[in-house]
């Protein structure tokens, strides 16, 4: 996992087993295929991207959460490396869990 500039601080496979996401201590998020072939490398965080969380019922959604100077957690879509939605906690996100429901 060559794409990072720094350390890896999150990590977590999709449900599906089919895409890999990364967060760095170089507030970014990388998107990997099941064969380690990076698909995106998103920038969006202002830092670390501590918290990765796949959505249990949609297969391309993933949420991610920055440090202490981003505050922010993000809604990626990783077929197009889009960013969905972004909420600011007002403080750092270090662990993000979906509910099992739509």
């Amino acid at each position: 996992l060559t794409a990072h500039e720094q350390e890896i601080c999150g990590l977590k496979w999709s449900p599906c087993g089919q895409q890999l996401a990364s967060g760095g201590n170089d507030n970014a998020l990388c998107i990997w295929d099941s064969h380690f072939r990076l698909v995106h490398k998103l920038n969006a965080h202002q830092a670390a991207v501590k918290a990765v969380a796949w959505c249990p019922f949609q297969s391309n959604l993933v949420a991610t959460g920055g440090g202490t100077a981003d505050r922010c957690i993000k809604f990626w879509n990783t077929h197009t490396g889009a960013c969905l939605s972004t909420i600011d906690t007002g403080s750092q996100v270090c662990a993000l869990q979906w509910g099992r429901h739509e």
